[in-house]
């Protein structure tokens, strides 16, 4: 069996691929030796994410890390015979993996300090360790030729590894609030002895315990589909309904993700209502429940006291905001603001149910 060691080293020199033997402090050999380093911080994150889809980006970065680092590690003869090298389409894979990543989190307001769970701390390390590697790729760059394709390359990479360090928070913070959520609604359940046993799901919010999970917790409501036409017809409804009470409002709809696809103001209504109808479709969404379901659990001393601060301030924690599903699967959420929360309520509840007909036709 062949030695790993070969002694070439030993006088502190290094060879690079074609031939030429350079010091081993040499910034050439620091900047594939920092790639190299990035390389297997990468890997360290790899080994702690279950997602797939993540798992499977991060070790094809892996595989084009080799291709990068081989290319710094040769003189001008190996560089000549090398087929595969860094191009702009591995830029753009990187750019296109960004995209995505910060669809899911949304943009960033506040400064992100490493170390909400370990798969995200993980990434955070592998982006800081790749900033060096750049630093030396351009520090190698003044007495040695280095395409610039290499250098977008890493740079690219680096906010890949934030953007997905993100995500991997974003992720961890949603089963945090949804196991303490649940955990909230098992106490105040039992609590509740003798009324009806309720189960909840973060699948499908409140249902009666002896429901099927996969039941739509709106049943009474009865929709068949949720879109543009669907949310139309509800904003024409709670805009009725709101000239009835009296009371002018702003009526709001969210998809599944929490981006806004509707919004409906009355005239004279409150401008604070446009972001509070907004707020409380994508709360509604979010939690998969209604808004004002959240209300004592919010409180002072309560388990999700505070939880109103999370997601950018965009919680609302009383009512007027009712998720939407359809055959047990969440596609969004609407929410009502300008009156007293009781009104608000109603209104929300009565657009709901007038929109029967308008997701059935």
């Amino acid at each position: 069996m062949a030695a790993i060691y070969t002694r070439t080293g030993d006088k502190g020199t290094t060879g690079l691929f074609g031939g030429t033997r350079v010091p081993k402090q040499d910034p050439t050999v620091e900047a594939y030796g920092t790639l190299d380093e990035a390389n297997a911080t990468i890997g360290e994150a790899k080994a702690r994410v279950e997602d797939p889809d993540m798992r499977a980006a991060l070790q094809h970065i892996q595989q084009r890390l080799f291709v990068a680092a081989a290319e710094l590690a040769s003189d001008e003869a190996g560089r000549a015979v090398i087929a595969n090298t860094i191009s702009p389409d591995d830029v753009a894979d990187l750019e296109r993996l960004i995209d995505d990543s910060m669809a899911e989190t949304g943009p960033q307001r506040n400064f992100v300090v490493p170390g909400r769970d370990l798969v995200s701390a993980a990434l955070h390390r592998a982006r800081t360790v790749t900033r060096r590697a750049e630093r030396r790729m351009l520090t190698a760059a003044e007495s040695r030729p280095v395409r610039p394709e290499l250098i977008r390359y890493v740079n690219r990479l680096s906010d890949a590894l934030y953007s997905l360090a993100r995500v991997a928070e974003h992720r961890f913070d949603v089963a945090q609030l949804e196991g303490l959520v649940r955990s909230v609604v098992e106490k105040h359940l039992a609590a509740q002895s003798p009324q009806p046993r309720v189960a909840w799901s973060p699948a499908s919010g409140f249902v009666p315990a002896d429901v099927s999970t996969t039941a739509d917790p709106a049943t009474r409501f009865g929709l068949a589909r949720y879109d543009l036409d669907v949310l139309q017809a509800m904003a024409a409804a709670a805009q009725s309904r709101g000239a009835e009470l009296g009371v002018p409002i702003v009526f709001a709809g969210v998809d599944a993700g929490g981006h806004l696809m509707l919004l409906h103001r009355m005239e004279d209504s409150l401008l604070g209502s446009l972001d509070l109808a907004s707020n409380k479709a994508f709360t509604a969404a979010a939690f998969k429940q209604p808004t004002a379901d959240l209300s004592e659990a919010s409180l002072p001393g309560a388990e999700l006291h505070g939880i109103q601060n999370s997601n950018d301030g965009r919680v609302v924690v009383f009512g007027g905001g009712l998720p939407v599903f359809v055959d047990g699967v969440l596609c969004g959420g609407i929410g009502v603001s300008g009156g007293t929360v009781d009104q608000d309520v109603t209104i929300a509840s009565f657009a709901m149910s007038r929109a029967k007909e308008a997701s059935r036709s």
